[in-house]
């Protein structure tokens, strides 16, 4: 676009037979191309998402936008956000053409490196939930004719860090227990009684144990958790 200013310039002569005369003449001026850029915002942690701003003044004819990031990518929309995804120092550039005329305007872009992530606090090893059954189911007192079978089960145990169980039984309640040992055929056992009372009693805890299932010689990480029951058979 061409801007055209009419400036009229008066010539006037003395003259002792004539009149005065005026004469109009046209010049003409050409705006100037101008830019301002900005970024938002410049500096921060990557990655970093950085909007641009352009505004343009005095631009004639066609319009075109170029843009160096400065990290070795292009683009030519100064609306499009910009991810700088690598910590360093970057010169974002944008050049505007419009006609003849070309402007240019650079910005700096300070990218820090990504803060080290939290890590996640570590919790005290937990002891198992632990689970007790029987079959027949009641309670802590068992009475039944002999001979008099029962099913105890510790099988639903669970370990919340997933450790190994170990699981120990004394059935037969003379003190000892005969039943000890952290593979699946040791969380459960049946026995028979013969006529008669004796305290039965199921004990499980978790180990730290690296050759499981042989897990029987290894400290347990909490405390066994035991159950007994009064076991009565009758004639």
């Amino acid at each position: 676009m061409t801007v055209r200013t009419r400036v009229s310039i008066v010539l006037a002569w003395a003259a002792a037979s004539g009149p005065a005369c005026q004469q109009d003449t046209t010049t003409e001026s050409t705006p100037t191309l101008a830019i301002h850029c900005s970024a938002n915002p410049t500096s921060g942690p990557a990655p970093l998402t950085v909007a641009f701003g352009l505004d343009i003044a005095g631009a004639v004819g066609t319009v075109s936008v170029a843009i160096q990031y400065g990290d070795g990518t292009q683009g030519t929309d100064p609306a499009a956000r910009h991810v700088y995804a690598a910590a360093g120092e970057y010169m974002a550039s944008l050049t505007v053409s419009a006609g003849v005329e070309t402007a240019r305007c650079s910005l700096p872009i300070s990218v820090a490196p990504a803060p080290a992530p939290t890590p996640t606090p570590k919790t005290a090893n937990q002891p198992p939930h632990a689970t007790f059954k029987t079959n027949p189911a009641t309670g802590a007192v068992l009475t039944g004719t002999a001979p008099f079978s029962v099913n105890y089960n510790m099988c639903m145990t669970v370990d919340p860090d997933g450790d190994q169980l170990l699981f120990r039984m004394d059935l037969d309640g003379d003190g000892a227990f005969e039943f000890r040992g952290s593979s699946g055929a040791d969380c459960r056992h049946g026995v028979t009684y013969a006529v008669g009372t004796r305290t039965a009693t199921l004990c499980v805890a978790d180990v730290d144990c690296p050759s499981w299932p042989l897990c029987e010689d290894y400290q347990p990480l909490h405390a066994f958790q035991c159950r007994s029951y009064s076991v009565t058979a009758v004639p």
